[in-house]
């Protein structure tokens, strides 16, 4: 098959490839309960999400307006409780790992690219059974940078051949990424995202994890 040939891909992996927002709201709750502060929905939540924990909890603190002068011991807090619980009511959107069984059937090389910390992600990854499936991986504490830099993905790829590449994500940031690092973006649809689909103006994009062979096979 000609795709296998041609492409490498990479997976955004909260909100992409795993429902991660209620343990990231648990967390969350519990650092507002430390400051007195009432507690937060994971739907809103979840527009949170994007950038790193550290940004998450930048945006929680602004939300409630808050007066901090460093947002370190906060996310400090929020590390504690996330690290204790990341599993809490987290789960791999639907037919995820049929979607990464039949990638790899095929022989493409696949990578992780994520703003979680590699202690966390790795967790997560092992936990639902889908770390095998990966050859390259670049965390959030893998370099001094975060996406959208495109040294993220070229740190991801950097053990792969040199191929055009698919960045599949859920976020605005993973859009930034994709163009950044001259990707071809794929957007799941079902994720964090607070912009319209049209707005962002993705590539392609997908619902639902048994499509996406059909649109890999579009290229």
């Amino acid at each position: 098959m000609k795709v296998k040939q041609d492409y490498n891909i990479i997976f955004d992996l909260d909100g992409t490839l795993v429902h991660t927002a209620p343990a990231l709201t648990k967390a969350a709750n519990n650092l507002l309960n430390e400051l007195s502060l009432p507690s937060i929905n994971t739907k809103l939540y979840s527009t949170f999400i994007g950038g790193g924990i550290t940004k998450q909890v930048e945006r929680l603190l602004n939300f409630y307006k808050y007066n901090y002068v460093s947002v370190d011991e906060y996310v400090k807090i929020f590390k504690k409780y996330y690290y204790i619980d990341p599993f809490f009511q987290t789960h791999l959107f639907p037919d995820v790992k049929n979607a990464l069984v039949k990638l790899k059937s095929l022989n493409f090389d696949i990578a992780i690219c994520t703003q979680k910390n590699k202690e966390p992600a790795l967790k997560i990854l092992e936990y639902f059974d889908i770390k095998d499936f990966f050859t390259g991986f670049a965390f959030g504490d893998s370099l001094d940078v975060l996406k959208p830099d495109p040294l993220m993905v070229d740190f991801a790829l950097k053990n792969f051949e040199t191929k055009k590449t698919i960045y599949i994500g859920d976020s605005k940031t993973d859009l930034k990424t994709a163009r950044n690092s001259d990707s071809i973006f794929f957007l799941f649809t079902e994720g964090y995202r607070t912009e319209n689909v049209s707005d962002l103006n993705p590539d392609y994009f997908f619902s639902k994890y048994s499509d996406l062979m059909a649109l890999i096979k579009k290229l």
